[in-house]
């Protein structure tokens, strides 16, 4: 079933290096924040649709601040796919047994639209910085790109670690010469794993 590449396992930590820019056209700034993201699975307990679910606590850590706690997040695997409680929003990150061009709603169990995911790679080798990764699978959440709008979401997964990149690009653009007006993007790729 490939449950491997959503593992939860208590007492796992996997950190991640963050580079985000936010563009603004209120007053025409771009500005750019880098920091580490740490996700620690705390504990596993039954969630109130009675099933086996998994605590993660997430912290931040920037260059003038130590680890600070962000926010808790809830993982769980039921039968045929993964979910994840980000936010107050419940999402379907993987259905199992991935397959190439397996496709799903993201959004099923929220009230954000439907996100048609679809599998684009799968098993496959992926080096990031010095970690050799022998099983990915990568993931496209959604893509609309337009004259005037790039909503880009992607994310990979590697067995026995979980997620190992998230990639965001939502901005404006401007019709006539293509430059971002405003909005967002952001890379998270992994730095470390215990």
């Amino acid at each position: 079933m490939k449950y491997n590449y959503f593992p939860l396992n208590v007492g796992a930590e996997v950190i991640y290096n963050v580079d985000s820019t936010v563009y603004n056209n209120f007053n025409n700034s771009t500005t750019n924040y880098i920091f580490q993201l740490k996700d620690i699975t705390t504990n596993k307990f039954i969630d109130a649709q009675g099933n086996e679910a998994f605590r993660i606590e997430r912290f931040k850590k920037t260059d003038t601040d130590d680890w600070f706690f962000q926010k808790v997040i809830v993982r769980k695997i039921i039968s045929n796919r993964a979910e994840e409680v980000l936010d107050n929003k419940r999402y379907v990150r993987l259905v199992f047994p991935p397959t190439l061009q397996s496709t799903w709603n993201g959004n099923l169990y929220n009230d954000l639209g439907a996100w048609p995911h679809e599998v684009k790679d799968l098993d496959v080798p992926l080096t990031i910085a010095a970690n050799n990764l022998d099983s990915t699978i990568a993931i496209q959440q959604y893509n609309e790109v337009n004259l005037i709008r790039e909503d880009i979401y992607d994310e990979t997964y590697a067995k026995n670690i979980g997620l190992v990149v998230k990639k965001v690009k939502a901005v404006d653009k401007n019709i006539n010469t293509g430059v971002i007006t405003r909005g967002y993007k952001y890379k998270m790729e992994l730095a470390s794993w215990k």
